[in-house]
C-alpha cells in the first residue's frame, strides 16, 4: 500500500503519489474541457429542464440581490411574495453560488458552477478510492465512470442535484478518515457534510447519511472493531460531524423549519414516485425509455431514472460478484441501494417509512441512484485491481467470457440504439483484456472499452443552447407598458410542467417566449405562480378558491392580486389582446390592476374558511378595493381612505406613505409571514392579516408613514449558529496544520 508524503511510491506506477493527483487532475480538466467544448468556447449554456425553468433565472435574482449588499431573505417578485433564503435549492448558505456570481454575470456563473461541480465529483472520487488503497490507474479508471455515468452528466439538469453528488465522494473520503482516526477526520467529515447540505438537495444529504452509517457498520463489522468504534470512536464522530453539519446550515434550515408548516412541503410524501423494475434495464440501454431529445419523449428527469456506467463496469461487477473476490465494500450494501431505488415494489421503502424519521419525504425513490452507482463502480473497481494482478488463466476465464458476451449480447437483442461499431470495439477490448500480460495494454484495453460504451451515450446528453437564449429577453416583455404582475391561466400552466414542441430547439423557445413560471424573475418582472419551489400554502390557497367561485369574483380577483397581464385564454371582454408576443400563448393586459398596496372603508370579519370568505365575497358583491376581510375581528369596522404610495422598497423592507386624516386600514396583496414587522412613525405596530392571506397595517389619525421590514429571528439565530461553526472550522483548521507541521 502506498504511503504518505510527497515521495510515495505507488504499486504499479513509478510516478510519486502526490504527482499522479496532479497528473489526474489535469487530465479530468482536459477531459472536461472537451465534453463541454461548446460550453467553453461556443458561448452556449445550459438550458435543459430545471436548469432554465427555475435555476437560472432564480440564482440570477438572488444573485442581483447580494450584489446590492442585501441578503435576499424574501422574495417579493414571486408568488406575492415568498421566502428565497429559507428555499434549499437557492442555496444561500452554499460559498460557491455566492462566490461564482459576485465574480462573473449570471450567465457564466451558471454555467462554472456545473463545470466546476462535474470536475470537484471526479476529484472527490479520486481522493476516495486512493484512500482505498486502489492504484493510480484503478482510481483514474473509476473516476472516469462515476464522472462520465448518466447519472451525474444528467444532473446538471437540476444544478443543485449536481452540486449535492459532487460532495458524495467527499463525504464518505472524510467519513474513512475519520474511521482510521486520522488527523482532520472530523474536521473534514463535518466541512463536506455541511457543504454537501447547503448545496441544495437535502434528500440527497440523508441518503448519504443512512449509506455512511451502513459502510461503517459493515466496516466495523469486518475489522472486529465494534467496542472501540462505539461513542469514542467512529460512531460519536459521525453523529458530531452531522450536528457541526447541521448547525452550520441553521441560517437557512431555521427560516425553513418556520415556513414548513404553512408551505407545499408538507404534501410531498403524497407525491411519492416508484421507479420501475424497467429502469433496472438502464444498466444495459440507457435509452431503453426512449431519449430525452426524441420529439415525443415524456419520460421522467435522468438523473433519478438512469443507472448506466458504461457496459464493461457492468462486466466487473459481475464477474468479481460471480468470483467472490470483493474485501474493501460489501455487494450486500449494493443490493440494499438497488432494491430501495426501486421504490415500494419490494416494500423495504414502505417498511422505512414506519422505522426511520424523515423517511417519507424521499419522494423519488431514485434518489438512492447515486449511492448505487457509486457502489457499483467501487465494486467493479475491486474487480479490476484483481484483474490487473492476478493470474488470468488461472481464475475465472470461461466466466469473464460468458459474462462479456452475454451482456454485451443483451443490449444488441434489447436493440440498444447505441449498440453500434463502438459497442464492438468495446466488446473485443474487454474480451482481449483478460488474457493481454502487459499490464499498461491491460489497462489501456479496459479504459479504451469503458470510453466506446459510456462516453457516446454520455456525450448526447450534454444538450446545450446557444448563449442569446438567456441573454435576450422575450419579445413580449417590449409590450409591457405598465407594471404589475404576470399570470398564468390553470391550462398554460399545466402545459409548462412539461414542454411541447418538434424539436428541443422549438419547445424551448416556445417556453421562452411565453414566459413561463420563473423566467420573469430573470428580468426584473413579477409573476403570480412559481414553479418548483418552497410555496406559502395561504396565499396559494386564497389563488386557487378565487377562481372556483364565479367568472365575476375570478375578475375582482385578478384586480385585487396586482395581475397585469394574463398569459393563457381569457373570458373578460374588457382585457385588452397584445399582439406580436413572440410565443404560442394568447397575452392580454388587464386596464384595472390594484397596486400592491392601497386604503380600504371598511373591514369584516374573516370567515374560519376561506371558502366561507369568498361565497360572503359573492353574495354581497364586494368591492375589494374598498372592502376587505380581516383576520382580527378587533380591526373590523369602517375607516378613512388615504392615498397610498411607496416611497421605496427592498427585497426586505417597503417603506409607504399614507396621506390623510382618520383612522385608515393599508392592505396589500403582500403575503403575510412570521418575521414582518412594521413601524408607524417610528412606533412598532401590528402587522394584520388581510384577505386571509396577505398584509396589512391599521393607521391612527395622524400616523402617515408605515414601514415593513422583514426581519425574522430564525435567520438572526441561524445565522449565529453557522458564524460558532465557521469559527469551531477554523480553530479545527489550525490543530490540523499543527500537526502536520510536527510530522
Amino acid at each position: 500500500m502506498a504511503q504518505e508524503g510527497g515521495q510515495a511510491m505507488n504499486k504499479n506506477s513509478k510516478i510519486p503519489v502526490k504527482n499522479s493527483t496532479v497528473i489526474a487532475l489535469l487530465s479530468f480538466a482536459l477531459l472536461l474541457v472537451l465534453f463541454y467544448w461548446k460550453v467553453l468556447f461556443e458561448g452556449n449554456v445550459f438550458v435543459f429542464v430545471d436548469a432554465s425553468r427555475f435555476f437560472f433565472p432564480i440564482w440570477k435574482w438572488g444573485s442581483a440581490v447580494f450584489n446590492q449588499g442585501l441578503i435576499p431573505l424574501w422574495n417579493p417578485d414571486a408568488q406575492f411574495g415568498t421566502p428565497y433564503l429559507a428555499d434549499p435549492q437557492t442555496a444561500c448558505a452554499y460559498p460557491p453560488v455566492f462566490l461564482f456570481y459576485s465574480w462573473f454575470n449570471p450567465i457564466n456563473a451558471f454555467s462554472a458552477l456545473i463545470l466546476f461541480h462535474h470536475l470537484w465529483a471526479m476529484t472527490g472520487f479520486w481522493f476516495l478510492s486512493r484512500g482505498q488503497a486502489y492504484s493510480a490507474k484503478i482510481s483514474f479508471w473509476g473516476s472516469l465512470v462515476f464522472g462520465f455515468s448518466l447519472h451525474l452528466v444528467c444532473a446538471s439538469w437540476t444544478p443543485v442535484a449536481m452540486m449535492t453528488i459532487s460532495w458524495v465522494p467527499w463525504v464518505f473520503f472524510s467519513a474513512e478518515r475519520l474511521y482510521q482516526k486520522k488527523a482532520g477526520g472530523l474536521l473534514f467529515l463535518s466541512f463536506a457534510w455541511a457543504m454537501q447540505l447547503s448545496a441544495g438537495y437535502p434528500v440527497l444529504v440523508y441518503l448519504t447519511g443512512l449509506a455512511l452509517v451502513g459502510q461503517l457498520g459493515w466496516q466495523s463489522y469486518k475489522d472486529l472493531r465494534w467496542k472501540e468504534n462505539l461513542l469514542l470512536g467512529w460512531v460519536g464522530g459521525l453523529g458530531l460531524s452531522a450536528v457541526i453539519a447541521t448547525l452550520y446550515n441553521l441560517v437557512w434550515g431555521l427560516p425553513f423549519l418556520e415556513f414548513l408548516k404553512n408551505s407545499n412541503y408538507q404534501n410531498g410524501s403524497s407525491r411519492f414516485q416508484d421507479l420501475g423494475f424497467i429502469n433496472l434495464a438502464t444498466f444495459l440501454d440507457p435509452f431503453i425509455l426512449g431519449h430525452p431529445l426524441a420529439g415525443n419523449y415524456q419520460g421522467p428527469h435522468y438523473w433519478v431514472a438512469t443507472f448506466f456506467v458504461g457496459l464493461p463496469t457492468l462486466c466487473l461487477l459481475v464477474w468479481g460478484w460471480v468470483n467472490r473476490i470483493y474485501q474493501k465494500n460489501t455487494p450486500w450494501l449494493l443490493l440494499l441501494f438497488l432494491v430501495l431505488s426501486l421504490g415500494s415494489h419490494l416494500k423495504v421503502g414502505e417498511w422505512l417509512k414506519l422505522i426511520l424519521p424523515g423517511y417519507a419525504l424521499v419522494i423519488h425513490s431514485g434518489f438512492w441512484i447515486s449511492l448505487a452507482i457509486l457502489w457499483v463502480i467501487l465494486l467493479a473497481m475491486e474487480a479490476l485491481a484483481f484483474l490487473m494482478t492476478k493470474p488470468q488463466l488461472q481464475r475465472g476465464a470461461v466466466s469473464w467470457v460468458g459474462i462479456a458476451a452475454g451482456i454485451y449480447a443483451i443490449t444488441f437483442f434489447i436493440k440498444n440504439q447505441y449498440f453500434s461499431g463502438f459497442f464492438g470495439v468495446s466488446l473485443v477490448l474487454m474480451l482481449a483484456a483478460f488474457w493481454i500480460q502487459n499490464k499498461n495494454l491491460k489497462w489501456l484495453a479496459v479504459l479504451g472499452a469503458l470510453g466506446l460504451s459510456l462516453f457516446p451515450a454520455a456525450y448526447s446528453l450534454n444538450i446545450t443552447m446557444d448563449r442569446s437564449y438567456y441573454e435576450k429577453p422575450p419579445l413580449v416583455m417590449s409590450q409591457f407598458n405598465h407594471p404589475g404582475r404576470l399570470f398564468f391561466s390553470p391550462v398554460l400552466l399545466g402545459s409548462a410542467v412539461k414542454l411541447q414542441g418538434q424539436t428541443m430547439n422549438d419547445a424551448y423557445q416556445n417556453a421562452k417566449q411565453n414566459v413561463y413560471p420563473n423566467w420573469p424573475l430573470a428580468y426584473g418582472l413579477q409573476e403570480v405562480p412559481i414553479y418548483n419551489t418552497l410555496q406559502l400554502s395561504d396565499s396559494f390557497a386564497w389563488t386557487f378558491q378565487a377562481f372556483q367561485h364565479s367568472l365575476k369574483e375570478s375578475r375582482k380577483a385578478i384586480d385585487l392580486l396586482g395581475i397585469r397581464y394574463l398569459f393563457g385564454s381569457s373570458g373578460f371582454k374588457d382585457f385588452k389582446k397584445i399582439e406580436q408576443t413572440g410565443g404560442n400563448a394568447e397575452v392580454f393586459e388587464n386596464p384595472n390592476a390594484f397596486p400592491n398596496w392601497f386604503s380600504v372603508t371598511r373591514a369584516v370579519a374573516a370567515g374560519p374558511m376561506v371558502n366561507d370568505d369568498f361565497i360572503k365575497a359573492d353574495q354581497d358583491n364586494m368591492d375589494y378595493g374598498k372592502v376587505c376581510f380581516v383576520g382580527n375581528p378587533a380591526q373590523a369596522g369602517n375607516y378613512q381612505k388615504r392615498q397610498v404610495s411607496e416611497i421605496s422598497r427592498t427585497t426586505n423592507s417597503v417603506v409607504l406613505s399614507a396621506s390623510g386624516k382618520g383612522r385608515a386600514l393599508l392592505v396589500s396583496s403582500e403575503t403575510e409571514a412570521p418575521g414582518w414587522k412594521v413601524w408607524a412613525e417610528g412606533k412598532p405596530k401590528s402587522v394584520e392579516k388581510v384577505n386571509d392571506a396577505f398584509r396589512g397595517v391599521v393607521l391612527e389619525d395622524g400616523e402617515s408613514s408605515a414601514v415593513f421590514k422583514y426581519e425574522p429571528l430564525s435567520f438572526r439565530l441561524g445565522l449565529f449558529f453557522t458564524l460558532l461553526i465557521c469559527a469551531l472550522w477554523m480553530g479545527l483548521l489550525g490543530s490540523w496544520i499543527k500537526i502536520l507541521e510536527k510530522h
